[in-house]
């Protein structure tokens, strides 16, 4: 059975951002957090998000909610 990391990656980004998108349509973000990851990384999550043509901050928000909500999906 793969990890929750590798369901992940199977999911589609474009998938993850209209799954996102419906919930933010309900739910207003109110929190803020700050934290530090390598640059290379963040260069590829801002390359992803440019070929979704969303903010890179959108994509980063899509992945945490789908991966605080991958037990729903069982």
């Amino acid at each position: 059975m793969p990890n929750v990391m590798q369901q992940l990656f199977v999911m589609n980004i474009e998938a993850l951002l209209k799954e996102y998108a419906a919930y933010r349509a309900f739910h207003k973000s109110d929190c803020v957090i700050n934290m530090r990851i390598p640059h290379a990384i963040l260069d590829k999550l801002k390359e992803l998000a440019n070929e979704q043509h969303v903010p890179y901050q959108s994509l980063i928000s899509s992945v945490l909610y789908s991966l605080a909500n991958i037990e729903d999906k069982k």
